[in-house]
């Protein structure tokens, strides 16, 4: 499947229209979150995916209904525009309020620590989840999280190109580690067999967590070296 083809499929998800008239769907929860004509619609990722060296796995993206943002009345070309081009400067969509929501200024941080200078959203760096559906809280994604991963995460995957991805948060971890046969108490792991390719894999706190969050503080300096390497080669 080709990505731009990917991403409008879970724009659509089949099991958001089950939930959404079945209490006893695993997503029912998550998808009651939002009603209306304003649906924002499962957030497939933001950014370059194809091309960022880097991507942030987290639990779900949370929603802020003045934000401009995809619903089912827009155009596939639009849809695509806005998830790919989302954090672009001259795209016109959230570029100029990435440094206001804490959740974005902190991954960016954290990917310029990797990279050793700032990060460019979007393009240094991509973003996506283990539940599409947005939420406060999480809420919801307890349940919708086997569903949710189970149909989209390795595809996703496929999609990516980065060398370096980036868990954040217990979902993320535990979620990733089970699917990757990963040691879930270290913090770093290099070789990674994901989706068809060798990559890093770098488990952190999630940005709301009271513990201490930098990569630096989780991996070691030769372990933050290596990543750092790994970016300049392109080879993981």
């Amino acid at each position: 499947m080709q990505c731009d083809e990917l991403l409008l499929e879970i724009t659509r998800c089949p099991e958001l229209a089950k939930a959404q008239v079945c209490v006893s769907h695993p997503c029912s929860g998550i998808a009651g979150c939002q009603v209306g004509e304003e649906y924002h619609v499962p957030e497939p990722w933001s950014g370059h995916i194809g091309a960022a060296p880097i991507l942030f796995v987290s639990s779900n993206p949370s929603i802020d209904e003045r934000e401009h943002y995809p619903t089912p009345g827009w155009t596939d070309a639009r849809t695509i525009e806005f998830f790919q081009r989302r954090f672009d400067p001259d795209a016109g969509y959230s570029y100029s309020a990435f440094r206001k929501v804490h959740f974005w200024a902190s991954v960016r941080r954290r990917a310029g620590e990797i990279l050793n200078r700032d990060a460019i959203q979007g393009k240094d760096f991509a973003l996506t989840e283990l539940v599409h559906c947005k939420s406060r809280g999480e809420h919801g994604v307890e349940k919708a999280l086997a569903t949710c991963s189970g149909r989209w995460l390795t595809p996703v995957m496929e999609c990516a190109s980065a060398g370096i991805v980036i868990l954040l948060g217990r979902h993320a971890r535990n979620t990733c580690a089970r699917l990757w046969q990963l040691d879930s108490r270290k913090a770093v792991h290099f070789s990674v067999p994901v989706a068809g390719r060798k990559r890093a894999v770098v488990i952190l706190p999630h940005p709301n967590a009271f513990q201490k969050k930098t990569v630096a503080s989780n991996a070691t300096s030769a372990e933050l070296d290596r990543l750092r390497s790994l970016l300049r080669s392109s080879v993981v």
